[in-house]
């Protein structure tokens, strides 16, 4: 597998080409280790030996290989000579990306039952009336990928846990996929096999050469970058595409959907009477002393990793995205919270999902800048 992935690999810090370490550098490698000598580029300990990496070519930072995943997160890097630590901010990981590496790692990627993911239960409708509606859209994203190629690049794949995030690549050699968690890479290898390759990286910082990739594809995840970086993001995605080929990141509006806020506007008075009602209730359940159900329920949910979420506007990526050939259009309109209000077979919800779809399919655009969750098809 590493014929396949080391001539477009490079090293996320110097930016330079990465080669694979030979026998005698991991062992002077890990008889380092095991003098105490060798440190992160955040400044950390190096703590475990490696049976397998890469290092960058004029010999400053290795990156070693754990179970098949590469390990090129910059914060993770081995610092060998000539290279530098770099114990700043820059160095580290940053809050919010760790607040989504420990979210997934201790939540959102765990399994319930054999094939569910937290994940799907708290942020997707599986109800059997919303099925036909998702899958079709989960299937928009292939018209607008090449039809063949060599590598699609799959930004923040986690694991891939639908069955139509298969088809992506179904026409491609190779799925690279980026994820900032170990574990979703763990779970996407165990999809993929050898079609697959593993990367545990940044996708504001990918390890990838200039124009290496054939497709890309990134399905909800760009608002969990940190704000100001999430412009970056989408010029990584473009800066790793081939010239003639095209990507596609589906986004979210977030509470700014045009669409999602209009069957709400007749409910706000009463929202806030309700609202108003609940904020006396608690005060008064405070006085008496019978508040410690609801303050253990608060300490529980503050007690898991928080999952950082920022959506920008379209006027942010109109501003931020110049020299940047993108269309935005629709990948589905209606949000899940959305969905399991309004949607229900008694009230006939699949032929309601089903004419949602047909409009979606009919005004791609106007919807696409207008529903909550727009679909960026980048092309270079």
């Amino acid at each position: 597998m590493n014929e396949d992935i080391r001539h477009i690999l490079r090293c996320p810090i110097t930016k330079g080409a990465l080669r694979e370490m030979t026998t005698n550098e991991v062992k002077e490698v890990n008889s380092r280790i095991r003098r105490g000598e060798l440190l992160h580029f955040d400044g950390t300990p190096v703590r475990s030996e490696v049976s397998s990496g890469f290092v960058s070519s004029a010999g400053q930072m290795a990156y070693p290989v754990e179970q098949g995943i590469f390990m090129l997160l910059q914060n993770l890097a081995i610092v060998l000579d000539g290279g530098r630590v770099d114990r700043s901010s820059k160095g580290c990981l940053r809050k919010e990306k760790k607040e989504v590496q420990d979210f997934y790692e201790q939540v959102g990627w765990q399994k319930v039952g054999e094939e569910l993911f937290t994940d799907a239960l708290r942020f997707e409708d599986l109800r059997p009336v919303s099925k036909d509606y998702i899958h079709k859209c989960h299937l928009r994203v292939n018209r607008y990928l090449k039809t063949t190629g060599k590598y699609i690049l799959d930004v923040a794949s986690g694991p891939i846990q639908y069955p139509e995030y298969l088809s992506y690549s179904s026409c491609f050699d190779i799925r690279i996929c980026v994820d900032i968690s170990f574990l979703a890479l763990k779970e996407a290898m165990g999809k993929l096999r050898d079609r697959g390759i593993y990367l545990l990286a940044d996708i504001t910082n990918l390890p990838l050469k200039d124009g290496s990739v054939d497709a890309v594809v990134s399905l909800h995840t760009i608002y969990h970058v940190p704000e100001d970086e999430q412009a970056t993001a989408f010029h990584e995605i473009y800066r790793v595409l081939k010239p003639g080929s095209s990507a596609v990141v589906v986004y979210c509006r977030g509470s700014d959907s045009f669409f999602m806020k209009l069957p709400s506007l007749p409910l706000l008075s009463f929202r806030t009477t309700l609202m108003i009602m609940r904020m006396l209730k608690a005060s008064i359940t405070r006085r008496l002393g019978k508040g410690k159900d609801r303050h253990f329920r608060e300490f529980s949910k503050a007690s898991e990793p928080k999952l950082y979420f920022h959506a920008h506007g379209y006027r942010y990526f109109t501003s931020q995205l110049r020299g940047v050939d993108f269309d935005v259009l629709v990948w589905r309109s209606v949000s899940v919270p959305f969905m399991k209000k309004y949607i229900h077979s008694y009230l006939l919800g699949k032929h309601s999902l089903a004419l949602i779809y047909w409009l979606e399919d009919r005004f791609p655009s106007v919807i696409g800048r207008l529903g909550q969750y727009p679909m960026f098809v980048i092309k270079k």
